[in-house]
């Protein structure tokens, strides 16, 4: 079976275990692609919703995966016992929900060997909760798809050597060091945006634009942050 270029690489980087919890599993895709790739022993594809939860079982069973996949309706990790899972994968949502999930999954989130974590937003929410709940990032992973960046990361148990500083959270550590290509698309976007954004404050007479001009400075300031590690020697 193919996955989606998002999803595989969320499912290259997650190591073999015991079991995996899908949390938000969607059409179930990538717990059978875990089993199946020997990746885990067995998996919990978890859904809030009953329609794709019934894709995910019809997905499951397909592939003759019903031994070792077990479908539960879950709001996030609300119906995982703690212990269940030594890999927790959380994708295809906003990096609120996602915050909010591994907050609310706290007891199951200290029974993990690892987490792959691929929010769709706020990347600096989910990071700073990783590291809330005793976890460090790893490593990172891009990819561009149906017009849209993604960027995943695994979290293993511990802490930073050296803490994140606002533009590590907001746009990550590993990529930039990487010298990532895809990635680097996305920052040099992201600068565009900014300085198209910085020309219109300036040119406004507005009380209002000069309020946000300090912040479009100071967001532009983390972008180049970033850029600037792509241009230092290896």
């Amino acid at each position: 079976m193919r996955l989606s270029k998002r999803l595989r690489v969320v499912a290259d980087m997650v190591k073999p275990g015991n079991s995996v919890a899908d949390i938000g599993c969607d059409h179930g895709y990538l717990s059978v692609w875990l089993v199946r790739e020997h990746k885990a022993e067995r998996a919990i594809a978890m859904d809030l919703r009953e329609g794709p939860l019934n894709s995910a079982k019809e997905n499951i069973r397909f592939f003759h995966q019903e031994k070792k996949i077990e479908t539960r309706l879950s709001d996030g990790m609300d119906g995982l016992k703690p212990g269940e899972a030594d890999r927790i994968v959380i994708a295809g949502m906003g990096g609120i929900l996602m915050s909010d999930i591994l907050e609310r999954g706290r007891e199951c989130v200290k029974w993990a060997l690892q987490m792959v974590l691929q929010p769709q937003s706020d990347q600096d929410l989910v990071r700073k909760k990783v590291h809330e709940l005793g976890f460090r990032i790893t490593d990172e992973k891009s990819c561009f798809e149906d017009g849209k960046y993604y960027v995943a990361f695994s979290c293993e148990p511990g802490t930073e050597e050296q803490p994140y500083n606002e533009a590590e959270y907001l746009y990550g550590r590993f990529l930039p060091e990487k010298k990532d290509p895809v990635y680097r698309k996305f920052l040099k976007a992201e600068e565009m945006k900014r300085l198209k954004l910085i020309a219109t404050l300036t040119a406004s007479d507005k009380e209002s634009a000069k309020a946000r001009l300090s912040g479009a400075e100071e967001e532009l300031a983390r972008i180049r942050f970033c850029l600037d590690k792509y241009e230092e020697e290896e």
